[in-house]
């Protein structure tokens, strides 16, 4: 006999096509009331998914939530997924996805002495491939999802994490509105049953924003005095799963990232709509992170903890991770919220970052200028700037900075200066090496630092050279082609306008060409004009400073080989492109800033390689994918819910080599990327008017924001390399991008003080440096420090954890906190020694 599990529900939608206010009522106002009073009169079953809306429960009917915490006690309600928010997995960062599911779960066992053991992801749009181990981590036994396989049959199967976590799977063949219609239930289990791989069917019943169904109770009753083959039972997906795993026989596993489009929509053409949420959202993740790490190292040293102001913080960005606001997919008044949380993070973090920093610099026994932190669990060499001040007639020169025995140059960026001609202010600019996850200090030189062995930057004409690669800058358009021991290995940073007819979830386009590119390509009618091109150098670095318009018409347009353009005219697009190349740092960086008034227009940076491989490699959260290239050219046999278009999210990073010679592709916050034909392009944004064209993914909405009038500024930086990602680590140089070096001015103290602190020091060091330190944060329950590292390189590696001091107490727990068994751990004074398997995610609790 067929066992049906229906399981009532609601999707909550904290905004899309209606407001937070709208949402609130609609869920907590009808829905749930509407649900509890059922319970009270039936054997009616409900199923809530997400944390904030049950803080809002409890702010707003005390009486409600009572009726919650009673009906969770007697398992007619059940918590599934349990997070604060049901975040997008594949846009923002994997720490930002384990705070999602660490403010859900405590809240959850802290209010109904619950446990979440069902992850219902039922409305994120793919998951990556390291969720199997995330939530494996954090205490769940069972996933449910309703997009991105890429096999309809059987319905139920393992999900192999790429650490080899796994975790038992069920995909929803029919989405989550599988049970709704309640009078369309025979062909719901007919489909239903031809997928499943066992006699175990679950079958939700609700949808977004929709009120529970009085006669739920009266259907199965019916159903179950018809059908001799079947019991229907009003259920929660947990009797579901259990019963699943009793009966489940040689499940098959299914490894890496659940993003194909063949049986339901991932939208990869979402991770470009909207795009400053995607940029706000990686900086404050990378700032708030980096935050945590320095008010843990003054804790340890006796500053006070911020934990309000950490909680309140994370609330914020969490809000900007869920899974209709991240991918830039609701109506324009969704994202107000959004934008107030953003200016309130633009405003707390640096302050504090700062405020810690110069709390942990009064501990220093020596008097100095300027300090230096990395962020980073390595040593980093870094560009570094810092603004100084000098009183009157102090300071009439600066040619470096000291640390110890070693000099280095420094570049004056800015200046004013008395009129003594003394320095008043000065913004300096010098390449720092940094201790791991700590500071260095440097005193100003007033005469020629000794010389550095580090071999100059040279400059002939329009080409750069350092010791890394050549540089060669095209003045007729700003292009660039990068060179190693002569041979090309990437050129462009060249912008492509490209027809925008789709949506906020949809790229198309009619047009089998692009609008325009810079070398010329696309439609004959316009022209991108360069107004200005120069070269500036320093010893440190050279600048290639571009500044040029587009017009969409030119004249003539015909004959152009033959005659001159006379005019120009209408303009709707300005752009400057600051590109820097440094003396000893093997990156280049782009800064171009947009200022765009074009409609319908997706706008994508494209760098051109000779690289010829089948695959590239893809940051994703804790770890590295191969993906597929040419998805373009993909013309599935069979009909997809949604064709290949090539386009894919990464986070940080992606690279794209032969062995021999490859290309890193580092972005800041802009995750849309693609692959074709040895060319690598990043989506820089999409101009929509809409936010559903066709009327199949959401309501027919105008969003006049989206058409991204605005002016953007955009980061991003090439890394050329010899051999693959792993020699070449990538993903440091990655890191570094992101997560700078921070410096100011040392104060000039009168007062005396007990000071502790040489002139340089690491307060964590983790090696190799294929394992990367993300959090370091104070514990939520006790007055332990949590540290969380992760294996990059796909390698089990033997590492180590240098501390700044010795700890009395260590630990392995999960992600919850919680206490773990791990073997090959060991403590040894300041030296912490544990084996971590590929890709693995390590937690531990540290007491000093």
């Amino acid at each position: 006999m067929y066992r049906i599990y229906l399981v009532p529900h609601t999707h909550y939608d904290a905004v899309w096509v209606f407001t937070k206010e709208d949402y609130f009522y609609i869920n907590i106002d009808l829905i749930l009331r509407q649900a509890v009073d059922l319970m009270e009169k039936s054997d009616y079953h409900f199923l809530i998914e997400q944390t904030s809306l049950l803080e809002e429960v409890e702010r707003r009917n005390t009486l409600l939530f009572d009726g919650i915490a009673k009906f969770v006690k007697k398992g007619k309600i059940e918590i599934a997924d349990g997070e604060y928010l049901m975040a997008d997995t594949v846009i923002p960062n994997g720490e930002t996805l384990i705070r999602e599911i660490l403010f859900g779960k405590r809240y959850v066992k802290q209010k109904f002495g619950a446990d979440v053991q069902v992850m219902w992801a039922a409305d994120s749009f793919g998951y990556n491939a390291q969720l199997p181990q995330i939530y494996k981590k954090s205490g769940y036994k069972y996933f449910a999802c309703r997009r991105g396989v890429d096999r309809d049959e059987p319905s139920e199967f393992w999900w192999q994490g790429l650490d080899g976590s796994r975790i038992l799977a069920h995909w929803m063949p029919l989405g989550y509105r599988a049970g709704l219609d309640l009078n369309g239930l025979e062909e719901s289990f007919d489909t239903l049953k031809r997928k499943a791989s066992t006699r175990h069917i679950l079958m939700p019943s609700g949808s977004g924003v929709t009120l529970p169904q009085p006669e739920t109770s009266r259907v199965v009753k019916k159903w179950n005095r018809n059908h001799q083959d079947s019991k229907m039972e009003i259920s929660n997906s947990l009797d579901f799963f259990q019963a699943l795993e009793r009966d489940a026989k040689d499940l098959e596993v299914r490894e890496g990232e659940l993003y194909s489009g063949k049986y339901s929509e991932v939208f990869p053409n979402a991770c470009s709509s909207r795009m400053w949420i995607k940029q706000s959202l990686r900086e404050y993740e990378n700032l708030i992170l980096a935050c945590e790490k320095w008010a843990t190292v003054a804790w340890l040293l006796g500053i006070p903890y911020p934990v309000d102001m950490f909680k309140d913080s994370w609330k914020k960005i969490l809000w900007g991770a869920f899974h209709d606001v991240v991918p830039g997919t609701g109506m324009d008044e969704c994202y107000e919220e959004a934008r107030d949380n953003f200016a309130y993070l633009r405003n707390r973090l640096p302050q504090t970052i700062q405020d810690l920093l110069w709390l942990i610099s009064r501990n220093l026994k020596d008097r100095e200028d300027v300090i230096v932190f990395n962020p980073n669990s390595w040593e980093t060499r870094e560009w570094a700037e810092v603004d100084l001040w000098f009183e009157k007639g102090k300071v009439k020169r600066i040619d470096g900075l000291k640390s110890g025995t070693e000099e280095v140059e420094a570049e004056v960026l800015e200046a004013t200066r008395y009129a003594d001609d003394s320095y008043q202010t000065v913004k300096l600019g010098f390449v720092a090496t940094v201790p791991a996850l700590g500071y260095r200090t440097y005193k100003v030189l007033r005469k020629n630092p000794r010389k550095s062995s580090v071999p100059k930057i040279k400059i002939s004409g329009n080409t750069i050279q350092n010791q890394f690669f050549q540089v060669r800058a095209d003045p007729s358009n700003g292009l660039i082609e990068v060179f190693q021991d002569g041979k090309a290995i990437v050129s462009g940073n060249e912008l492509v306008l490209e027809e925008e007819t789709g949506d906020l979830y949809y790229h198309r386009q009619d047009l089998a060409q692009a609008f325009k590119t810079e070398r010329g390509g696309g439609i004959k009618y316009g022209k991108f004009i360069m107004k200005r091109f120069e070269v500036n150098k320093t010893p440190l670095r050279s600048v290639i400073n571009i500044e040029g318009d587009y017009f969409s018409l030119r004249w003539p347009y015909r004959l152009v080989d033959k005659q001159p353009t006379l005019l120009y005219r209408h303009k709707y697009l300005s752009f400057t492109k600051k590109i820097t190349i440094y003396q000893d740092i093997p990156r280049i960086d782009f800064l171009t800033t947009i200022h765009n008034r074009h409609p319908q227009v997706r706008i994508r940076v494209k760098f051109s390689t000779d690289i010829d491989s089948p695959q590239y490699q893809s940051e994703t959260q804790f770890g590295v994918v191969n993906r597929p290239a040419n998805q373009y050219y993909l013309r599935p046999e069979d009909e997809w819910v949604e064709n290949p278009c090539g386009v894919y999210p990464s986070l940080n990073w992606i690279d794209y080599s032969d062995g021999e010679k490859g290309v890193g592709l580092i972005n800041k916050g802009l995750p849309a990327h693609e692959v074709r034909d040895g060319e690598l392009y990043i989506t820089l944004l999409r101009s929509v008017l809409m936010l559903s064209s066709d009327g199949e993914t959401g309501p027919a909405i105008p969003v006049p924001d989206a058409q991204e009038f605005k002016t953007y500024s955009f980061e991003y930086s090439l890394f050329p390399h010899e051999k693959s990602w792993k020699e070449a680590s990538t993903f440091k140089t990655a890191y570094q991008f992101n997560n700078g070096l921070i410096g100011f001015q040392l104060p000039v103290e009168r007062r005396k003080k007990i000071r502790t602190l040489p002139s340089r020091v690491s307060f964590v060091e983790v090696k190799p440096d294929n394992l990367i330190l993300v959090t370091l944060k104070k514990s939520e329950d006790d007055n332990r420090v949590i540290m969380r590292l992760f294996e990059t390189k796909g390698e089990k590696t033997r590492g180590e954890i240098v501390l700044f001091k010795e700890p009395s107490f260590v630990e392995a727990v999960n992600l919850l906190e919680e206490e773990e068994v791990r073997e090959n751990m060991e403590c040894r004074g300041k030296q912490i020694r544990l084996q971590v398997e590929p890709f693995e995610i390590v937690s531990l609790k540290v007491k000093f």
